[in-house]
């Protein structure tokens, strides 16, 4: 071997043999058999160490590279060269992998309160800006919340709120003693409350001046709750002053079928409210009652006798009334249930033909309903002879309630619905002088309540709208007043 340096090939890489020095050993290492060993143990290890390196040398090839054509041909001959052995693993190419990007979510915000959401008026929120008149509109489902908060706020005090109503009415020939006569007017409780124990009803009525409290129907109503009406009662001064008729939404007046317990009449056929009222000192009126004022009479009847002709009406309700006492004598269990009954009616019809055998020309005459009556029906009162019939003579007034006003009222217009069907266009787009306040009729004039609560004829009106709860006070006078002094001038 030549002095100068040379150079062994060990795989890949060259290694430099250092020159022998003079006076070496014969151990010194000069080819590759004597640096790595044996040959087959050699042969092994290159193969490892190629096997290991081709995938890492094939993903470092720069890019744009060409693999020469006869590299497969000079692997091939390396593997014969090493002993023919063929590879173990050829580890294949793996092209690398796209992942798929998966599409973004847009997070969903999430409204910690209510007030928050209503607030998300901006692009990304779920009410949009709304234009108005020009102008961009941003958080109007706030606007909109406040706004039905307040008008519900406005309707629960609107109909808690107490409104009274006074009204002077001009009776020709009223009597001194009744000049200045004050009438409470109202209607369809239906067992609401004002205030703890009708406190506020109460205080309400305790600073007015009144003669007599007139109630018109619908005090218990569909409920049938009456603790609400006797709480009134008993909460008045005088309780004796309270005169009640039944309207339509009330139970009753009369039981099915009659009390096994025993009593007077009355409490063998009428309802147990009317008998609580009765009890607590109020006035039912389901017959003619003459209220003396000093000198002067005061006569008070149910609207649904003025055109019962008295004689003839006793006489039916008494050849009935005979005609079950036989046949409760006979056994007949049926009218032993229905004789309470016939034998109240048959002392009503007493009471009319007294009533009108009773009442005079100087006497002043005041009928309560419930629900106002038809212009045709108080015309026909008018009309009686009482030369050859027995009627009780025209009233002077009628009271009555029924349409609460039309629960609902359109500002400036008044009242769009009034549950009368004999009314026209069924009760639709009424006169307003027939839906509330003082109207006349012939010689008889007629008053009519707004009251105090709903319809039951109409309970898709659940509350008052623009319309307070009215207690009406009317004042009795021989004055006329002034426009009819001008006229009459």
């Amino acid at each position: 071997m030549p002095d100068t340096e040379s150079k062994v090939r060990a795989g890949k890489r060259e290694i430099p043999i250092p020159k022998p020095t003079t006076g070496a050993s014969d151990n010194v290492l000069r080819d590759e058999s004597s640096l790595y060993g044996d040959e087959a143990e050699l042969t092994s290890r290159r193969r490892k160490r190629t096997d290991a390196r081709v995938p890492i040398m094939r993903d470092r090839k720069p890019e744009g590279a060409e693999e020469p054509e006869d590299a497969g041909k000079a692997e091939d001959a390396q593997k014969k060269k090493h002993g023919g052995e063929k590879a173990k693993t050829q580890l294949p190419k793996i092209a690398p992998s796209k992942k798929k990007k998966k599409p973004r979510r847009k997070k969903r915000r999430v409204y910690r309160s209510f007030v928050d959401l209503m607030t998300a008026s901006g692009s990304s929120g779920p009410f949009k800006p709304i234009r108005l008149f020009g102008r961009e509109i941003r958080f109007w489902p706030l606007i909109v919340l406040v706004a039905v908060a307040f008008l519900a706020g406005g309707v629960m005090l609107n109909n808690s709120n107490l409104t009274v109503t006074e009204q002077t009415v001009t009776v020709v020939g009223l009597p001194n003693d009744l000049e200045g006569y004050r009438i409470v007017v109202l209607s369809d409780m239906n067992a609401k409350r004002f205030g703890d124990s009708q406190s506020l009803l109460l205080r309400t009525l305790n600073g007015i001046k009144y003669d007599a409290i007139f109630c018109v129907g619908d005090m218990v109503g569909k409920s049938g709750n009456a603790e609400p009406f006797w709480e009134f009662i008993e909460g008045l001064r005088d309780p004796g002053k309270v005169y009640f008729i039944c309207g339509d939404s009330d139970p009753g007046p009369y039981i099915k079928g009659a009390r096994s317990t025993e009593g007077i009449l009355s409490q063998l056929v009428l309802e147990d409210w009317i008998l609580g009222a009765v009890e607590r000192g109020a006035h039912y009126v389901d017959t003619p009652v003459c209220v003396p004022v000093k000198s002067a009479n005061l006569w008070l009847s149910p609207v649904t006798m003025l055109n019962l002709e008295a004689i003839s009406t006793l006489e039916t309700w008494k050849d009935q009334t005979d005609q079950e006492v036989d046949g409760v004598r006979s056994g007949i269990s049926d009218d032993y249930t229905t004789l309470p009954l016939t034998t109240y009616r048959m002392k009503q019809a007493e009471a009319l033909y007294e009533a009108q055998r009773a009442m005079s020309a100087a006497d002043i005459h005041i009928s309560l309903a419930h629900e106002p009556p038809a212009d045709a029906f108080i015309y026909t009162s008018e009309d009686h002879d009482s030369s050859t019939e027995r009627f009780l003579t025209a009233p002077e007034l009628i009271v009555a309630g029924h349409y609460c006003g039309g629960v609902w009222r359109i500002p400036g217009i008044g009242a769009f619905y009034v549950p009368d069907n004999t009314m026209e266009r069924g009760g639709w787009f009424p006169d307003q002088e027939d839906v509330a306040e003082l109207s006349v009729v012939g010689e008889t004039q007629k008053y009519v309540t707004r009251g105090l609560s709903t319809n039951g004829a109409t309970p898709l009106l659940p509350f008052r709208l623009f319309n307070e709860p009215e207690i009406s006070v009317l004042t009795l006078t021989s004055t006329l007043p002034e426009n009819m002094l001008e006229a009459a001038g």
